[in-house]
Order: structure tokens, then C-alpha cells, then sequence
């Protein structure tokens, strides 16, 4: 099978099953375990939830996020079964694998391995913006060695002078500078002042003391021109 062959084989399979975007990555000097290559999947967050969460997140904006986290663990699955069936190594960096540290980051972020897919760019508030849908959307990623054409890395912030998400942070934590690949997250936005303001609205919201906000996906203009779309 043609690395063409395979890249449509493997998004058709994904789309049919739930997936908003999917991309292939190079990962080069990420590489981790001995796998070279990965595949991005993200899927879309609902728009209605994304509606109702202008003012802060909601209960069923909780409901959607654990809806779409078992949605991008099936996807990854999927995948991964599809490719140990060709033959090749691959595993789903599902939510029991894919661990934060101390630091509230993973070895690997999921939006490091879309950015390498070409998926788009970290924004300001250290998500990633794409320009189908925004930061309405969420992130998974299989492993793998096997050979793909793969997408052209986004090395960029298209952000620009654009400040939405870090005037309409209620955690002022998103500083304001522009990603790029030789800066630290810290640089660019404080993940302790998010969690804890998050988990306060979440309690005030709705009784949950969970990590979930969601202010800075609704404000993005990628985000609004989605929206508005639909």
C-alpha cells in the first residue's frame, strides 16, 4: 500500500468514526520509544456548548469534555488497531497513558504532535488554533513507525497582534506574547493560575472542583468564524 493509499485509508476510517480533522506527523528530534511518526486527531466540540460557555463553563460543557475525551480514546484505538493489523508498531496515547507531570505538561502534548502534523498553531492561551474550527476542539495521537506522507509542520503563531484570550482570561494567565518553537509554555501562559481560577468557577458553576474553563476557546476569532458557520 502507497503512503497515499494508507494516509486516506486511515482518514476515512477516523472520519467515519467521529474524528474533525486528521493530520500526520514527523516527529524528528520528538521522537520518543523509537516510533518517528504519529496521527493527529482531533475532534470538534460541540457548538451549542460552546455557545453556552461565554460566561464561564457549565455543567454540560463537563459532560462534553468526558463525552469527547471516550470519543478520541475509541478513535485512537481504532487506529492503532488498524496499524499493528498492517503490521507496524503504533500506540494510542489514550487519557490512561498520557499523563501530566508536576508541571501540569505531558512528554509528549498532543498539540505538539498536531502543530507537527501541520494541524495549526499554539495560540496565546497555549491551545491550539486551527483555522477550520479554531480552539473548539480536542486532541489525541497514536504512535507509530509506520511510513506516511506527512503534513508540513507549523513552526508560526498566526495570532498576531490579536489579544482576546488575554483580556477575557478571568485567570490572567494567558501573558501575551506569541508561541513559537524555542519558548517555554511558562513564557507564554501561567498553568497554575488557570487550574486554580478553573477549578473555582466549575465549583461556583455547577458544584465540580475540576480543571475546565473554556473562556479563551469561545473568545479566539478562529473560534467565532466557526461558529458562525454552523
Amino acid at each position: 500500500m502507497s503512503t497515499i493509499a494508507r494516509n486516506g485509508e486511515i482518514e476515512r476510517l477516523l472520519f467515519d468514526n467521529g474524528a474533525a480533522l486528521v493530520g500526520f506527523a514527523e516527529l524528528g528530534d520528538l521522537e520518543p520509544a523509537g516510533l518517528p511518526r504519529a496521527v493527529s486527531i482531533a475532534v470538534a466540540i460541540d457548538a451549542n456548548i460552546l455557545q453556552g460557555i461565554k460566561k464561564g463553563p457549565t455543567a454540560e460543557y463537563f459532560g462534553e469534555y468526558n463525552r469527547l475525551n471516550r470519543l478520541l480514546d475509541k478513535l485512537a484505538l481504532i487506529c492503532q488497531e488498524y496499524l499493528k493489523g498492517l503490521g507496524y508498531n503504533a500506540r494510542a496515547q489514550t487519557t490512561t497513558i498520557a499523563h501530566q507531570s508536576d508541571d501540569l505538561a505531558t512528554a509528549l502534548p498532543h498539540k505538539t504532535v498536531a502543530t507537527r502534523a501541520g494541524l495549526g498553531w499554539i495560540g496565546k492561551c497555549a491551545l491550539l488554533v486551527t483555522k477550520q474550527l479554531g480552539s473548539g476542539i480536542r486532541l489525541s495521537s497514536v504512535l507509530t513507525d509506520a511510513p506516511f506522507l506527512c503534513g508540513e509542520p507549523v513552526t508560526e503563531s498566526n495570532c498576531g497582534n490579536c489579544t482576546e484570550c488575554v483580556k477575557h482570561c478571568p485567570a490572567g494567565a494567558v501573558k501575551g506574547p506569541n508561541w513559537s518553537l524555542v519558548c517555554e509554555r511558562s513564557e507564554i501562559f501561567d498553568a497554575f493560575a488557570c487550574r486554580e481560577t478553573a477549578r473555582r468557577l466549575c465549583k461556583e458553576n455547577f458544584g465540580e472542583e475540576i480543571t475546565i474553563c473554556g473562556k479563551c476557546i469561545v473568545v479566539c476569532p478562529y473560534t467565532k468564524k466557526h461558529l458562525k458557520r454552523i
